[in-house]
């Protein structure tokens, strides 16, 4: 297979998953849905040439962050959805044009700028981890902890919502 077919195809897959786990009614098939779309979008960073944004797409999120969201969601035993009939067939005919709209917009904006491929750096060999390490606990280390105390505040929420209510 060539490269761009696989790229065509994983590209494909996420978004085709992406779909599924919006329209999909059932919350831990959802999440599962989630999770097979990361995993195609880590196929195309790797096409793309960044295996380092492959490899934390995979640790962070279909790794750490989905498993969290399988962990509360099973905790808290949300059950699925139930169907409703449509009442405001207005609503859907706005949405269905809205989406139209919004999928031309792109496409067009894709077709007049497509995208480009940045020459590769001269100045710093591929792979180098070095100057992302510094830019991480530099400049952007107060972002990075802040993302950590959201991730640990979800965590003590999810348990205080979890806590069943004992009967005295």
């Amino acid at each position: 297979m060539t490269p761009r077919l696989v790229f065509d195809v994983a590209a494909g897959l996420a978004i085709l998953f992406a779909c599924v786990m919006v329209v999909h009614r059932h919350p831990v098939k959802s999440v599962l849905a989630l999770v097979v779309s990361f995993f195609a979008l880590a196929v195309t960073y790797v096409l793309l040439a960044a295996p380092l944004i492959a490899a934390v797409q995979v640790i962070v999120y279909a790794g750490a962050i989905l498993v969290l969201f399988l962990f509360v969601l099973m905790l808290l035993n949300v059950p699925e959805e139930v169907r409703q009939t449509p009442d405001r067939p207005i609503h859907q005919a706005l949405s269905a044009g809205a989406i139209v709209a919004f999928a031309a917009a792109l496409l067009a904006s894709l077709r007049a700028y497509g995208a480009t491929r940045a020459a590769p750096s001269a100045e710093l060999p591929p792979g180098d981890l070095a100057p992302v390490a510094r830019l991480l606990f530099s400049d952007h280390f107060l972002s990075f902890e802040a993302l950590s105390i959201l991730l640990l505040a979800a965590l003590v929420g999810s348990f205080v919502l979890a806590r069943r209510e004992e009967s005295p």
